[in-house]
């Protein structure tokens, strides 16, 4: 079975799943979220990248473990006043959630 991955392109990501594959472009971002999971003995950093209108949001979920993740966050830092600090803002202290906005489309406006 294939597993899931992320794969960037020049205007967004696509989450590919054996089944399927659900492609974003940065422009439809309204907001992004990163935080930890506490899985025992290690955390799992994990993103809610949120689209749609308030109404009728999507959050599509990534986490550290999938493949293309750290290209896909690389590609999020062209959104503006994008947080490139959040990785230290979201690991230390460990096993605490930390949970931080790292992007919202209306405090940019």
């Amino acid at each position: 079975m294939q597993k899931p991955k992320i794969v960037t392109t020049d205007s967004g990501f696509a989450i590919v799943t054996a089944k399927s594959t659900d492609a974003v472009s940065l422009d439809e971002v309204r907001a992004i979220v990163a935080y930890k999971l506490d899985e025992l003995t290690t955390d799992l950093v994990c993103c809610d990248i949120v689209t749609g209108a308030a109404d009728g949001e999507q959050i599509r979920t990534i986490h550290e473990e999938l493949l293309g993740f750290d290209a896909a966050m690389n590609a999020f830092e062209a959104l503006p006043s994008f947080d490139r600090q959040w990785r230290d803002k979201v690991v230390l202290p460990p096993f605490a959630t930390n949970r931080t906005v790292i992007y919202d489309r209306a405090a940019c406006a």
